[in-house]
C-alpha cells in the first residue's frame, strides 16, 4: 500500500511539473483588425430621440447602411483600443455592451473648431467579454474603415 502511494505522489509531482512550465510559458494574445465598409451620413442630434431614434449619434442609422459593426470577445484580460483615423467629414465609433452605450468617440469634426480625423477608444476588458464596435458616417465620406487592437492575457 505504501509502494502504490508513493507511486501516484510521484506521478502527481511529475504531473504538475510538467504542466508548471506550460502554464508559465503562456503568451499573451495580440489581436489588430480592421473592418468598414461605404456609408451614407447620418446626423443624428438629440431632437431625433422624439422620433424613436433612441440609439446615440449615427448609430441610430440603419446597420450596413448607416453604420457597420462587428461583435468583439475578449480572449483573456487586456485593454482593447479602438479607433479610426485619416477620414474626411465627420465620422464616429460606439462600443456596445447589450444594448448600452459603454464608451463613444464622436469629436466634432465639423465647424470653426474641427478636431483632427481620428476617434479613438481604450476599454479594459474581462476575459470572455462581449462588446459590439460600431463605426459610423455621421456627416462625411462614405468610405469607413474602423480599427481594433489589444493584448489580451
Amino acid at each position: 500500500m505504501r509502494k502504490l502511494i508513493a507511486v501516484v505522489a510521484a506521478v502527481g509531482l511529475v504531473a504538475s511539473i510538467g504542466a508548471a512550465p506550460a502554464v508559465a510559458g503562456k503568451k499573451p494574445v495580440k489581436v489588430h483588425e480592421s473592418f468598414g465598409a461605404s456609408l451614407a451620413p447620418f446626423p443624428k442630434d438629440e431632437r431625433w430621440n422624439e422620433a424613436g431614434f433612441t440609439k446615440p449619434g449615427c448609430s441610430a442609422g440603419e446597420q450596413d447602411v448607416h453604420w457597420t459593426a462587428v461583435e468583439f470577445t475578449a480572449p483573456g484580460k487586456g485593454n482593447l483600443r479602438f479607433y479610426m483615423e485619416g477620414f474626411t467629414g465627420d465620422h464616429d465609433i460606439y462600443l456596445f455592451m447589450t444594448e448600452e452605450v459603454f464608451l463613444r468617440g464622436d469629436s466634432a469634426q465639423v465647424g470653426a473648431e474641427m478636431a483632427p480625423p481620428e476617434e479613438e477608444i481604450i476599454a479594459p476588458l474581462k476575459k470572455g467579454q462581449k462588446v459590439t464596435l460600431v463605426a459610423c458616417n455621421w456627416a462625411g465620406h462614405p468610405d469607413v474603415l474602423a480599427h481594433y487592437e489589444g493584448t489580451f492575457k
